[in-house]
């Protein structure tokens, strides 16, 4: 072979080897573009979901265990209805009223980051059909709310309550209470008040186990997804 045939071999060669980087490189970035984006989505609503549902199952398990064992929770048995919280001062809403709105509080964080995942689970990129898996475990927490009273449209409505807009980001307790204490704004909140105040007399106590079901098989479920510990026994050991 003379040297011009040597040199337009080693130019071809070349040639392709860098085409062949390229393709690869700009292949990994996809990769890698793929992976922030699905990153990003799970800190964004999986992450959020998945630790809201821990609280709620935590603090309903509170209830369970206390009604178990002495056939009501004592610290949340602070009212007789909801119009009661009206005219309450921050001072009952930080001391004496706490374990109970506290416990609503968590319940409409639950809400509003089932909402916000819900509307926006087309767009999530998740493995095989963990979608479809998503969206049924998420409207069992729903039916299993609904069959306390608190139907679907009042959780979506006290959801997006416990959401400041255009911020996005939910209501601190505080933020929430001073929520209740509008009359107004209060009564889309009284179904989930009225269940913590009967759970916490231990009446309910089937439909309370069937919420904690399912925020238990969401909350497995989450963990997997998410290559993550065990949140709900993560949840008990913080409290050792």
């Amino acid at each position: 072979m003379d040297t011009v045939s040597v040199a337009v071999v080693s130019a071809l060669t070349s040639g392709a080897i860098s085409l062949g980087l390229v393709w690869l490189t700009s292949r990994q970035q996809r990769r890698n573009d793929k992976r922030i984006q699905r990153d990003t989505q799970n800190m964004t609503y999986l992450n959020p979901l998945r630790w809201h549902t821990a609280e709620a199952h935590h603090r309903l398990s509170l209830y369970a265990t206390s009604v178990d064992r002495h056939g009501f929770y004592r610290p949340a048995q602070v009212l007789n209805e909801p119009q009661e919280i009206d005219g309450k001062d921050a001072a009952w809403f930080a001391g004496t009223g706490i374990a109970l709105v506290s416990s609503v509080w968590m319940t409409a964080c639950l809400f509003a980051q089932m909402t916000r995942t819900r509307h926006d689970i087309p767009f999530l990129r998740l493995p095989g059909k963990d979608d479809t898996k998503l969206a049924t475990l998420i409207l069992k927490v729903h039916v299993a709310f609904a069959a306390c009273d608190i139907y679907y449209a009042t959780q979506s409505s006290i959801g997006t309550d416990a959401l400041i807009e255009p911020e996005g980001r939910l209501r601190s307790y505080r933020e929430f209470c001073e929520l209740l204490s509008q009359p107004d704004r209060r009564a889309w909140a009284d179904p989930i008040i009225w269940f913590h105040l009967a759970i916490a007399n231990g009446e309910r106590r089937p439909n309370l186990q069937r919420a904690l079901d399912a925020l238990h098989e969401l909350s497995g479920f989450l963990d997997d997804s998410l290559a993550g510990g065990a949140s709900l026994r993560a949840r008990w050991d913080a409290e050792l």
